[in-house]
């Protein structure tokens, strides 16, 4: 199929992780998932060999809880950032053990004791309730890291898959960075089964100051054709499509425009 003129643009290189930085949060996401697990499994072992009635007092349930706490955090912090998810949840694991050894079973000796195993209980639990979930982190950057097995970067679908229903015409009014009204689209001009000759209307709303220039082009192979910008005025523009050969069966021309103003 042959056209007046044609314009096509290119896609944006698809952006990548910097290495570096998603090696930093690996490492310290497993650091803090690591030393989290570490302190509450020895935790446990120290409070199972002195045994479970002893009393544990505030001085060292709180700074037990905020220290597990904080690993969450850098856990989490390193999965924003590129890091594994199992050191998120490994870190959230920890922070359990630890809990259970010093606040566990609760006692309320004075007000102050049981303040703190409530606190400490209490953060134990918002850290499983509001764990990450599958899908929810995202990598520096705001860029969503893809699949191994998935392409880096895919193309959107085309205009008329994200329709309710047949697209007919689309177009967008802007004004060019380097001066001028411009107007681009697209608009699928129908050709009747035995017909040679079809024509699409488009109009300009608001109408241009003067006669635009315009462009048309077409992507489309399956006959032999050609599609022209046949009349244009300030508030619209008829495009004619032309085919080589009466059409066998109903066909639909897709013919992209670019409308410029006078420079």
């Amino acid at each position: 199929m042959t056209a007046s003129s044609t314009r096509r643009g290119g896609w944006p290189a698809a952006a990548g992780l910097d290495g570096l930085a998603a090696l930093v949060a690996t490492a310290l996401g497993a650091g803090a998932a690591a030393a989290a697990l570490a302190a509450g499994l020895v935790l446990v072992a120290r409070r199972a060999a002195v045994g479970f009635d002893a009393a544990v007092g505030p001085g060292v349930v709180l700074p037990v809880t905020a220290a597990g706490a904080a690993l969450v955090a850098l856990a989490d912090a390193a999965l924003r950032s590129g890091g594994p998810r199992l050191a998120s949840h490994a870190a959230r694991a920890g922070l359990v053990l630890a809990v259970a050894a010093v606040a566990l079973p609760p006692r309320a000796a004075t007000w102050l004791e049981a303040a703190a195993t409530a606190l400490a209980i209490t953060i134990a639990a918002a850290a499983v309730t509001l764990a990450p979930r599958p899908g929810s982190a995202r990598p520096a950057g705001g860029h969503c890291r893809p699949a191994r097995s998935a392409p880096a970067r895919r193309r959107p679908r085309p205009v008329a898959d994200r329709l309710p229903g047949r697209l007919r015409q689309r177009f967008t009014r802007y004004d060019a960075h380097e001066g001028g009204d411009r107007l681009r689209g697209r608009i699928n001009v129908e050709v009747g089964a035995g017909a040679r000759l079809a024509h699409g209307h488009v109009g300009f709303c608001p109408a241009f100051a003067t006669t635009p220039a315009v462009a048309v082009s077409t992507d489309y192979d399956g006959v032999e054709a050609t599609v022209t910008a046949a009349e244009v005025l300030p508030w619209g523009v008829r495009v004619e499509v032309r085919l080589a050969e009466p059409a066998e069966e109903p066909l639909e021309i897709p013919v992209d425009l670019l409308v410029r103003s006078p420079e």
